[in-house]
């Protein structure tokens, strides 16, 4: 490696210890990661130059990722995401002596929410209805709480994950390419990766 591959290198441990020991300073992951960006484009510290960064960063994607953020908050401190969850509560088919049916119902609120708050918002409004959820299923509140990841991790469309946005970008890969790749891993997510996942809780006795 050259001396700036050594100095990211560096610089990516930190930012990994710093998130690992999370428990410890207090300070969030967003915001190490944010300092780590920032250190990243400094004028002489950093890594690239500023005709570097123009001609590199498509900033439409930057403005979109921008919209999907700030749609995750907005629908979060209106309103409409508890309400969206409230009603899907009622609806979806939430039964303590069916866990299977319970279990596929969860992931089905959490794939639902992505599509309003996309993978950014879900967890803060999940989180708060879990209680319910609990009680409504029967299952133990840590395993509701685990439950989400295999649904917001999932996106059926890429702006439901800003990440994949931005690599299509930087790749320019084109919408319809990313639409199906996510369609079609949600597809094996669904019937493979599910039922494994379901067995996997009920071998821990976490259901």
């Amino acid at each position: 490696m050259d001396r700036d591959e050594k100095r990211l290198a560096w610089l990516l441990a930190v930012v990994l210890v710093m998130w690992v020991t999370e428990s410890w300073h207090g300070i969030g992951p967003a915001w190490t990661g944010l300092a780590a960006s920032i250190v990243v484009m400094l004028p002489r510290i950093g890594f690239i130059t500023g005709d570097e960064f123009s001609a590199g960063v498509n900033m439409r994607t930057c403005i979109y990722v921008a919209g999907i953020l700030g749609l995750a908050i907005t629908v979060t401190q209106t309103g409409i995401g508890n309400a969206m969850g409230e009603a899907l509560m009622q609806v979806m088919p939430l039964d303590a002596d069916a866990p299977f049916t319970s279990f596929l119902a969860l992931t089905g609120i959490t794939t639902a929410l992505n599509f309003i708050m996309t993978a950014n918002g879900v967890p803060a409004l999940y989180t708060t209805l879990a209680q319910s959820f609990s009680d409504a299923t029967g299952f133990p509140l840590l395993s509701v709480i685990m439950i989400q990841v295999l649904g917001y991790s999932t996106p059926l469309l890429p702006y439901q994950a800003s990440p994949i946005v931005v690599a299509m970008g930087l790749g320019k890969v084109p919408a319809r390419a990313g639409m199906l790749l996510c369609l079609a891993l949600a597809v094996a997510t669904y019937l493979v990766l599910l039922p494994l996942d379901y067995l996997w809780f009920s071998v821990l006795g976490k259901l």
